[in-house]
C-alpha cells in the first residue's frame, strides 16, 4: 500500500511539474516580443519590394478565410499585418530598427523617438501658424489707396474690353462660317440641279428617240404589207 501510495504521488509530481513547465514555457512565448522581419521571412536589409512581396505570400497563408476551423490564424494574421505597418513605412522601420538594436532600452526609446517626431512636428505647425497670426498687413496712405483704386478700375476696363473684343470676334466668325456654309449649300444645290436636268434632257431625247424608231419600224412593216397585197392582186 505504501509502495502503491509513493508510486501515485510520484505520478501527481510528475503531472505537476511537467504542466508548469508547459505553462511557463506558452507565457515565455507570449511574452516574447515577435520579430517583424523573422514573421515576414525577410531580412533585416530586405527592399519595401521585398517585404511586400512577402507579405503578400503570407497573408494569403495566414488569411482566416482560407481555414475557417483555425481560430488562430486570426491572431496570426493580424501580427503579419502589424508586422507590415511598421516595416512598410521609413520612419517607422528606423524607430524598430533601433527598438531592436537596444532591447534593453524597451519601449522608452521608441516611445521617445515617437514622441519626439511627433512633438517637433507639431512645433513646426505651430510656429506656421504664427507668422500668419502675428502679422497684420500694413496700413495704407490716401495716395497708395487713390492708386490702387486706379489700378483695380484700370483692370475691370481691361476686361470689359477683351470681353468685347472676344464677343465681337466671335460674331464676325460665326457670320463668315454661315457665308461659306450658305456658298456651299448653294452650290450643292446647282450642281445637283444641274445633274437633274441633264439626266431629264437625256431622258428625252431617249425617248423621243425611242418612238421614232417604233415608227420608222412600224412604217418599214406597212411597206412590206403593203408591197405583199399589190403583188397578190398582180397575179
Amino acid at each position: 500500500m505504501q509502495v502503491e501510495a509513493q508510486l501515485r504521488l510520484c505520478q501527481n509530481c510528475f503531472w505537476c511539474c511537467k504542466n508548469g513547465w508547459r505553462m511557463l514555457s506558452q507565457s515565455y512565448a507570449h511574452r516574447k516580443p515577435v520579430n517583424y522581419y523573422d514573421l515576414l521571412g525577410v531580412k533585416s536589409d530586405a527592399t519595401l519590394e521585398e517585404i511586400k512581396n512577402a507579405f503578400f505570400h503570407k497573408s494569403k497563408k495566414l488569411h482566416p478565410d482560407s481555414d475557417p476551423s483555425n481560430p488562430e490564424l486570426h491572431s496570426q494574421f493580424v501580427k503579419l499585418n502589424e508586422a507590415y505597418r511598421v516595416l512598410s513605412k521609413e520612419l517607422s522601420r528606423k524607430e524598430y530598427d533601433f527598438k531592436i538594436r537596444h532591447p534593453y532600452s524597451g519601449g522608452e526609446v521608441f516611445g521617445s523617438a515617437s514622441s519626439y517626431a511627433s512633438s517637433k512636428s507639431a512645433q513646426d505647425n505651430t510656429h506656421y501658424w504664427e507668422q500668419f497670426r502675428h502679422s497684420q498687413p500694413p496700413e495704407m496712405t490716401a495716395e497708395e489707396r487713390e492708386q490702387r483704386r486706379k489700378r483695380n478700375y484700370r483692370l475691370v476696363a481691361y476686361c470689359i474690353v477683351t470681353m468685347m473684343l472676344s464677343i465681337g470676334a466671335h460674331a464676325v466668325f460665326f457670320r463668315k462660317l454661315e457665308k461659306v456654309h450658305n456658298n456651299f449649300m448653294d452650290e450643292k444645290d446647282r450642281v445637283i440641279t444641274g445633274i437633274y436636268n441633264e439626266s431629264k434632257e437625256r431622258a428625252r431625247i431617249n425617248g423621243f428617240k425611242k418612238q421614232t424608231e417604233i415608227l420608222r419600224q412600224k412604217h418599214a412593216e406597212f411597206q412590206e404589207k403593203y408591197k405583199m397585197c399589190n403583188n397578190g392582186e398582180d397575179k
